[in-house]
């Protein structure tokens, strides 16, 4: 469990979440990965309304990125980099293994049912070399029907196994103690970029 102050504009979006789903469903939110398919829900609930009211689009994907990104925080032992005020920038990333998403971006995938949308790109980001061990480790996994991809429970699953399959990898190579920092990633995606 990561102990990382989270910074204020998320703290904001986080509440609006919280309330968004308290409302809609009659249920809280407990940060736990349990609790994303009851999100993945609301947020198909959402969905069905956009086409007569997309300005819930940016709302729902903004508090919903936010909720999920602290979920991830906390799965991942990780932290909020916000290296600017740009939301497509910011990231969660594993102090325990190299991983980091956007999870506004996985938010908007969630909320559209797939990646035509204008909100941020969610990709995982791993090292350049570890892309080919973690393709191959998440090619292992059963294939999803199409509806079920995009979901924010089913992204929670990918991360998880990334992070578990690079933390396994340190420890066989003697790195047991890694600890990665916001310097490590931003020397790392500056030159990813």
């Amino acid at each position: 469990m990561s102990s990382e102050p989270v910074p204020e504009p998320i703290k904001d979006l986080v509440a609006a979440c919280l309330d968004y789903v308290r409302r809609s469903l009659g249920t809280e939110l407990d940060f736990t990965p349990e609790t994303l398919p009851l999100l993945d829900h609301y947020l198909t609930e959402v969905r069905d309304e956009l086409e007569a009211r997309p300005e819930l689009a940016e709302l729902t994907a903004h508090a919903a990125g936010a909720y999920f990104g602290e979920v991830l925080r906390r799965q991942m032992e990780g932290f909020w980099r916000l290296p600017s005020n740009n939301l497509h920038d910011f990231q969660v990333c594993s102090r325990v293994a190299f991983v980091a998403i956007n999870p506004f971006g996985a938010a908007y995938d969630a909320l559209y049912g797939g990646t035509e949308h204008g909100g941020p790109r969610s990709n995982l980001r791993v090292s350049p070399e570890d892309q080919g061990y973690i393709s191959a480790r998440l090619a292992t996994v059963p294939e999803l029907p199409e509806d079920q991809y995009y979901l924010l429970s089913t992204r929670m699953e990918a991360v998880e196994i990334t992070v578990e399959a690079l933390r396994a990898r340190l420890e066989e190579q003697g790195y047991s103690e890694i600890e990665y920092t916001p310097e490590d990633y931003e020397a790392e995606l500056r030159y990813l970029n």
